[in-house]
């Protein structure tokens, strides 16, 4: 079997799994947003909707463990910046994360977004490259990791400090959690399985019709997430205003 890369490098279906996590993020998000605007009403806190977005976040997580490891492997085949990648595009999510954190503040506020998806994978960026010397073994640790969650997740402390790591205190909640504990380990997964899929050979070839379009959506992930709420969000309110007028 070999694996389709263009030619940059890129391993296509890599890109079109990241696609069908953007597509089915959007619909999650369109269906939040009509049961937050009281559109429709809906539990989201349980059943399949407590599920879908769980499941979502799990698959772009572990898009982006196989993506640390076939950025590692870019950068030793290109003899180029090593860590030092890892480091700058840690540093940038950090900020992307940062910015969220300021934007969910303002509005909506009531559970602003303190470390969301692209937080946990902001921190990944900069610590998973320490684990890539386990190979296959981080999908054992991953589990542990997801194991160590069930048990700290009911965990209630008076530290507003832990959060990040998945303890909680009494009253927090957010929009968008993914701490480090549990969903480490997905990442961790991930990463095993990246350096499965490095070791597969690989050709050169273009990706048509659909498949072209989740690879394009997948390179594109980071600007779709940032703008699809304010989008999705605005033709909303704009729709209820004009409705309501």
């Amino acid at each position: 079997m070999k694996i389709p890369i263009d030619r940059s490098g890129r391993v296509l279906w890599v890109d079109c799994l990241r696609g069908c996590a953007i597509i089915l993020m959007v619909i999650y998000h369109f269906i939040f947003d009509l049961d937050y605007l009281s559109f429709i009403h809906i539990d989201l806190d349980s059943g399949f909707w407590f599920l879908f977005p769980r499941a979502i976040g799990s698959l772009f997580l572990f898009v982006a463990g196989i993506s640390i490891v076939l950025s590692e492997n870019r950068d030793k085949a290109g003899k180029r910046e090593g860590y030092l990648h890892h480091l700058k595009r840690g540093a940038f999510l950090a900020i992307v994360a940062c910015a969220i954190t300021l934007a969910t503040w303002v509005y909506p506020h009531e559970g602003f977004i303190s470390f969301g998806i692209i937080h946990l994978i902001a921190l990944s960026t900069l610590i998973a490259p320490f684990f890539l010397r386990f190979g296959r073994l981080n999908a054992l640790i991953g589990l542990i990791f997801i194991a160590l969650g069930a048990i700290i997740g009911p965990i209630h402390t008076d530290s507003h400090y832990l959060f990040w790591l998945g303890i909680t205190f009494p009253g927090y909640s957010a929009l968008d959690y993914y701490p480090l504990i549990p969903w480490f380990g997905v990442i961790l997964i991930g990463i095993s399985a990246g350096q499965v899929l490095f070791a597969v050979k690989r050709n050169e070839r273009k990706m048509t019709g659909p498949y072209a379009m989740l690879a394009f959506l997948g390179r594109n992930s980071l600007a779709i997430y940032l703008a699809h709420q304010v989008v999705l969000f605005g033709i909303l309110l704009a729709y209820r205003m004009v409705m309501g007028a």
